[in-house]
């Protein structure tokens, strides 16, 4: 995408930004307390965009996805007109988010029912905000567009927009821990993120990084 696009062609999103695999000699040099740390979950990276009261859902394979997810309509009504919200849409009931194979379901399909809406809910788990009464708040640090995302969310209370919860540990080993047991807990691991980092574009090294949990291997014959 043409980082400038937004400002003439009101249904494009901004450009993702992408975490590199964090090495060993991270967790070396860098300080916890340095970082925002959050579940890694498995679903679609996406944008809510609404603008001049409609509403664009995008993906981060550059696919709009607004047909999709009809259930987010109503949030052009309750969002402010210029809102960007990256986030991640998932399967969620009762609390919990539910295998990603679940909403696969729906993907696939030309027309949402409402047998597919009830048996695949979906929400999306907001964690940044890219524009605010339609300004480009990427350069400002994560805590400040986290900090106007919290402001939002509670104030619009919607069942369809959460807000990704910050996981707190005491040390990097405990960090691991929970990463070493992440489907225990229905994610993949963890996003670090330097607490004072812009909203940068494309996999830029430096301030997000992802820790995922081990792959589950097998032995095994194909025939």
């Amino acid at each position: 995408f043409n980082e400038n696009a937004v400002e003439s062609k009101e249904h494009l999103p901004y450009p993702f930004y992408l975490a590199y695999a964090v090495e060993d000699s991270f967790f070396e040099t860098e300080k916890i307390e340095d970082f925002i740390l959050e579940k890694k979950l498995d679903g679609i990276r996406g944008q809510i965009i609404v603008r001049n009261e409609q509403i664009y859902i995008w993906s981060r394979g550059e696919d709009i996805l607004t047909d999709k997810f009809p259930e987010f309509d109503e949030l052009k009504n309750q969002l402010a007109n210029g809102t960007v919200i990256d986030g991640e849409i998932i399967p969620w009931k009762e609390g919990e988010p539910l295998p990603f194979s679940v909403m696969q379901t729906r993907i696939g399909r030309k027309n949402i029912t409402k047998k597919y809406l009830e048996e695949a809910p979906l929400v999306m788990v907001c964690y940044d905000l890219l524009e605010k009464n339609g300004k480009d708040i990427r350069e400002l640090p994560l805590t400040q567009r986290r900090s106007f995302l919290i402001e939002i969310l509670k104030e619009i209370n919607s069942p369809y927009l959460l807000l990704s919860d910050e996981m707190h540990f005491a040390d990097w080993e405990e960090a691991r821990a929970f990463r070493d047991a992440a489907r225990d807990y229905q994610c993949e691991g963890l996003m670090i993120k330097r607490s004072l980092s812009p909203y940068e574009v494309g996999r830029k090294k430096g301030n997000w990084f992802k820790f995922k949990t081990q792959p589950l291997s097998i032995d095994a014959v194909l025939l």
